[in-house]
């Protein structure tokens, strides 16, 4: 009895420190973002708010919003187009397929898009861009992204705690891919980045 006492013991202090530690990960993370917010170059940040600039707002961490698998691939990827934020601006796309996962019972997909740059045809990135019932109340009425990474074993982690706001949320002079229309999910996405400010 106290064995079995014990190791339940053991694997409630497992769990609680590999939550602690993605916790502390993305509390990390999000400290290094602010800090290029104001620092880098590339900041979307005009020069007289990054003088006020307190910190990007957030949804605290949660364990229930982070999914893993794979991308089912369609067999036959279909070219397709990307709408962004300011008009006439269309990105080439390639739709790959979609990730399928299971929130409270039921079973939700996000298609996965290769996006590829005007500038240079040959360079792509993989594109998941969402909505939620959140969109446009307490995050970025255009909606929010998650960065994925093509790999060959064909395995992905979307973790809700990291979707973030497009530039087109700190800057109107941004234009940004806009997520497309089956990728609205019927919940609140209470994770990841919040709204910045209203336009």
């Amino acid at each position: 009895m106290h064995k079995l006492i014990l190791f339940g013991a053991l694997i409630l202090i497992s769990c609680a420190t590999d939550s602690d530690m993605m916790s502390s990960e993305l509390i990390k993370h999000r400290l290094e973002k602010d800090s290029l917010f104001v620092h880098a170059s590339w900041s979307p940040l005009r020069d007289d708010e990054k003088a006020n600039f307190s910190g990007l707002k957030y949804f605290p961490y949660t364990d229930e919003l982070s999914f893993s698998g794979p991308i089912v691939r369609f067999e036959e990827a279909d070219s397709t187009q990307i709408y962004a934020t300011k008009e006439g601006d269309i990105r080439p796309a390639i739709e790959l397929g979609y990730f399928p996962f299971e929130h409270k019972g039921t079973t939700h997909k996000l298609h996965i898009y290769k996006l590829f740059s005007k500038q240079n045809p040959e360079k792509s990135f993989l594109f998941l861009g969402f909505t939620d019932e959140t969109t446009g109340i307490q995050t970025y009425s255009a909606g929010r992204y998650i960065d994925l990474q093509e790999n060959p074993d064909n395995y992905y982690v979307v973790n809700f705690n990291y979707a973030y706001n497009p530039y087109c949320a700190y800057n109107d002079k941004c234009s940004c891919a806009l997520p497309p229309a089956e990728n609205k999910l019927p919940f609140e996405v209470n994770a990841g980045e919040k709204i910045y400010k209203e336009h």
